[in-house]
């Protein structure tokens, strides 16, 4: 797992947004393809639109980026080198 918070945080969070707890496990347990520059296989869909629930789990896993606007820049994020791809 790419958890980036402990569970008293997770905690909070699931307090705030009941079954966010499961949406950030489906995340971490998802299977993301390579990187196609680096070859990295530290990788992150995207999900567009700021909300707390959208937030937090950015805030929670490296699996998921966060980005404000659509057209999203890509399907995916490489956490390596910093580049969005589809």
């Amino acid at each position: 797992m790419m958890l980036k918070i402990d569970n008293g945080t997770m905690g909070r969070m699931e307090a705030q947004h009941p079954g966010i707890r499961e949406s950030i496990r489906r995340r971490e347990e998802e299977t993301l393809p390579v990187c196609p520059r680096c070859g990295s296989a530290h990788t992150a869909g995207v999900g567009c639109g700021v909300v707390g629930r959208t937030i937090y789990i950015a805030a929670a896993t490296t699996k998921f980026k966060l980005v404000p606007n659509l057209p999203k820049p890509g399907e995916y994020y490489c956490n390596d080198c910093n580049e969005f791809f589809s």
